[in-house]
């Protein structure tokens, strides 16, 4: 097993030449067009409706004049942000808090997210959405025990909006830049939806599913991505499914045990049910008693939410490993 920390940094998309283009990055799929529309069936109204354009990351929007993304994205007031509608509308303020971000807009916003103000998302159904890179070239062990030596993809193009699902498994109370967070790993076990992010995927939301309600849990920070193939191989960000048999990016780093089960990378989200995020955005956004939670509900979930409070406490049901 690994000892040695993997850095989640920002997902800032790369400046690149002109590439084949997609997004969130499966397990199943490298087509280029997968999960590219609205979702149907039982994921319908999941999430998607909600979401807008924040200089090409996605911004989502949590009242008739606000939308919440990931501070590290950047932009400035006077900017442009398009709606879920497709129309434009200025932005005129904004409020940060570690690397959440909630923007003002004149004019109104034409739907509002709920947001999800429990403490039990990793019991939950989870969709994830971005705009960032897919599926590159495979990644291999080659130093792995195994016969089948891949152990993920290398960072491909960057594309229009797309979803995929996961599950929460590990939350933060003060991880490193993003204060409350919660992190989903990326396995071969989660069906052909099962998803993470990449360069670009920043800003992105995650909703889950609550008594039949999809809300808003987490914005996408960052995620688990840069080894080294070979022990003096040039570093690669990659969507791993699998550590074992890879090295540590950092020169010299040894390598990764390859354990007879799976070391998945995990992508983190900061927490909207921490109960700071949950003051900060109830102050930023005044309509927030109208549109976001009754007091009653939100002094429940402060009491349900600090059964999670010690780092890296397992949410709900944990059957994969956590890779920090």
């Amino acid at each position: 097993m690994m000892t040695q920390s993997r850095v989640l940094s920002g997902l800032l998309l790369f400046q690149s030449g002109l590439l084949p283009s997609w997004a969130i990055i499966f397990v199943s799929t490298d087509n280029a067009l997968y999960n590219t529309s609205e979702p149907v069936g039982t994921l319908a109204g999941s999430g998607w409706q909600y979401l807008g354009n924040w200089n090409g990351f996605v911004g989502t929007q949590i009242s008739p004049s606000h939308f919440i993304t990931a501070t590290h994205v950047g932009g400035a007031v006077g900017g442009s942000f398009t709606g879920s509608n497709g129309q434009s509308y200025t932005t005129t303020a904004v409020t940060q808090l570690n690397d959440l971000a909630i923007w003002t807009v004149s004019g109104n916003l034409p739907t509002v997210a709920p947001l999800y103000l429990g403490s039990n998302e990793g019991n939950l159904d989870m969709v994830v959405f971005g705009r960032g890179v897919g599926r590159g070239a495979e990644l291999t062990a080659n130093d792995a025990t195994d016969a089948n030596k891949i152990r993920g993809w290398a960072w491909g193009g960057n594309s229009a909006l797309r979803w995929g699902t996961n599950r929460f498994e590990v939350a933060y109370a003060n991880y490193p830049v993003v204060g409350p967070a919660m992190s989903a790993g990326f396995d071969r076990l989660g069906g052909d939806n099962e998803a993470t992010v990449g360069s670009g995927d920043s800003g992105g939301a995650t909703f889950v599913l609550n008594g039949g309600k999809w809300e808003l849990a987490g914005v996408v920070y960052g995620v688990q991505s840069n080894v080294r193939t070979t022990p003096t191989g040039t570093p690669v960000n990659g969507a791993i499914y699998d550590f074992g048999g890879l090295y540590g990016a950092s020169s010299g780093q040894l390598i990764i045990a390859d354990e007879f089960t799976d070391i998945p990378a995990s992508f983190v989200v900061s927490r909207i049910s921490a109960d700071s995020n949950q003051q900060w955005i109830l102050t930023s956004v005044p309509e927030s008693s109208s549109y976001l939670v009754s007091v009653a509900a939100l002094l429940s979930c402060w009491a349900g939410y600090r059964t999670f409070r010690r780092t890296g406490d397992a949410l709900g049901q944990v059957d994969r490993r956590s890779v920090d």
